[in-house]
């Protein structure tokens, strides 16, 4: 029981946050449920992103700029595949490491403060490592969203809420073909439907208190944490 109110409070968070910043739900409650709650990385993860991006997606479709986002939906593809096919072949040892190395890495990507150009060429990139982080860890928003952090709001929100679209619905695809994932993580995504509305219901009065830098900041270090320990354990 504890554990159920655990996943659900972390799930709600997790949802606040991203209807808040745009990003989050993975990058926040993905290594904390790896830890406490395995089966629910990737499958019912990467549904419950699904949820909220195609939420995102109705919300600001009017600005999406397909030239940009068609190259990185390409890569994103290329990513998902590589994804799928090495998690077809690791026994669960060298997942949890590879899923807590794989966190860490995005929460320096966040971090580092780069400023790459907006192309056709980095979107491709970028959609290449945020599809295999995303189907891998379901937390891909680290590399799109550093190729988008100065771009204008609309489109930035537009694009990335495309593009996550696109790589939750084929990552959950070929991981369900696969045979990595199956109904048992409907099942669990179903029943996070709730604990995910209501989080994403909170985010606007949420953002009328609280800075988005603050919440920011608490994100990549509960993740960075979180990622070290599924390494170190």
């Amino acid at each position: 029981m504890i554990e159920v109110l655990l996943v659900n409070l972390i799930l709600l968070i997790g949802a606040c946050l991203q209807g808040l910043l745009g990003f989050g739900l993975g990058l926040f409650s993905a290594p904390l449920l790896f830890l406490l709650a395995p089966q629910y990385v990737p499958g019912p993860m990467i549904l419950n992103a699904l949820l909220l991006t195609l939420l995102m997606s109705i919300r600001n479709h009017q600005d999406l700029q397909w030239r940009q986002t068609s190259y990185a939906l390409a890569g994103g593809t290329v990513g998902v595949l590589g994804a799928a096919l090495l998690m077809s072949v690791l026994i669960f040892s060298q997942y949890r490491m590879l899923f807590g190395a794989l966190i860490v890495i995005a929460v320096l990507l966040s971090v580092i403060g780069a400023k790459p150009q907006l192309s056709p060429r980095n979107n491709f990139i970028a959609g290449i490592f945020s599809g295999f982080m995303g189907t891998a860890t379901s937390a891909g928003g680290a590399p799109m969203g550093l190729l988008y952090q100065h771009a204008p709001p609309k489109l930035r929100n537009a694009n990335l809420s495309v593009f996550f679209l696109y790589i939750n619905v084929f990552g959950m695809v070929v991981l369900w073909l696969g045979g990595i994932s199956g109904w048992a993580d409907l099942w669990l995504f179903l029943q996070s439907v709730p604990a995910l509305l209501i989080g994403w219901g909170m985010s606007g009065f949420v953002g009328r208190h609280l800075p988005g830098q603050r919440l920011r900041q608490l994100i990549l270090l509960v993740a960075f944490a979180a990622g070290l320990m599924s390494v170190l354990l």
